[in-house]
């Protein structure tokens, strides 16, 4: 029995040339790949322009609660030394607040739900259409990519775009609506204060450009070695006589360590970056 090479980062093999490398790709077309996502997001439409109205709705929620405000601090006006208090007029605004705010509570319980749902449902048909193209695929393909890596587009990618429809299309929708809501807001109160207020616009639309810069490199290096990771524990434990046979498994557990810290470090430097542009 010839001897067992040394436990290290394949570069061929299960592996191929590509290994490790494989979650760093860029798509071909970006408007393609959009596209294609948006298809599948698509297929669940009711569902989307549920959530659409949903925000929509919170959105002017968010918006006439300020407003409500403004009146009720209004009712409260000083008179000849004292503070003269419109009692009627202000146990209707608190009320109306306080429907407004019950309200919000309300459809934000159903934005949850809506985007749960959307999310699941395009993952689910994402995966079924990734599996039904995994199982046409030639051997030569599994010989030549690491297995870890197709379980990184089964899970983890995957996983990302999930995330992704729950939590990012909700906030997107609902930043765009709030924005367009408070500059229309400002413009009836001052045009002048709001023309000084959309001039920090600009340095936070370079500031967050800089940013993102490195928080991309991190994030990629992040999959890059979580693709490493998973690919070193499939054949570990798919190899496992092997590698006890060849009395390997310390080295196993060293490989493993060191990636796991070099993973942990890496996500620890990309959460930073995050929360520095998004605290």
């Amino acid at each position: 029995m010839p001897p067992m090479p040394p436990m290290g980062p394949a570069k061929r093999g299960p592996g191929g040339p590509n290994a490790g490398r494989i979650n760093a790709e860029k798509p071909k077309n970006g408007r393609k790949t959009l596209g294609r996502l948006l298809r599948y997001i698509g297929r669940s439409e009711y569902l989307f322009f549920g959530l659409l109205a949903v925000m929509l709705t919170i959105t002017l929620l968010g918006l006439a609660a300020p407003y409500i405000q403004q009146i009720a601090i209004d009712c409260i006006t000083p008179k000849d030394g004292e503070l003269a208090i419109d009692s009627s007029r202000l146990i209707r605004s608190l009320i109306a607040l306080g429907a407004v705010y019950l309200a919000n509570s309300l459809f934000s319980y159903l934005q949850g739900i809506f985007s749960a749902r959307l999310s699941q449902r395009t993952v689910s048909t994402m995966r079924r259409d990734l599996f039904g193209d995994l199982v046409r695929l030639p051997i030569k393909y599994f010989d030549t990519h690491r297995h870890g890596d197709i379980m990184s587009r089964m899970t983890n990618d995957v996983e990302n775009i999930s995330n992704t429809i729950s939590q990012s299309i909700g906030s997107l929708i609902s930043g765009v609506l709030t924005v367009i809501g408070s500059i229309a807001i400002m413009l009836t109160y001052s045009p002048l204060l709001t023309l000084i207020s959309l001039s920090t616009v600009i340095l936070t639309i370079f500031t967050s450009g800089k940013m993102t810069k490195f928080m991309r490199k991190y994030f990629l290096e992040q999959q890059v070695i979580l693709g490493r990771l998973n690919g070193h524990v499939e054949e570990m434990v798919t190899g496992y006589r092997t590698v006890v046979s060849y009395s390997k498994e310390q080295a196993s557990i060293d490989a493993f360590n060191e990636m796991s810290d070099e993973l942990r470090k890496t996500g620890i430097r990309a959460q930073i970056w995050f929360f520095r542009k998004f605290p």
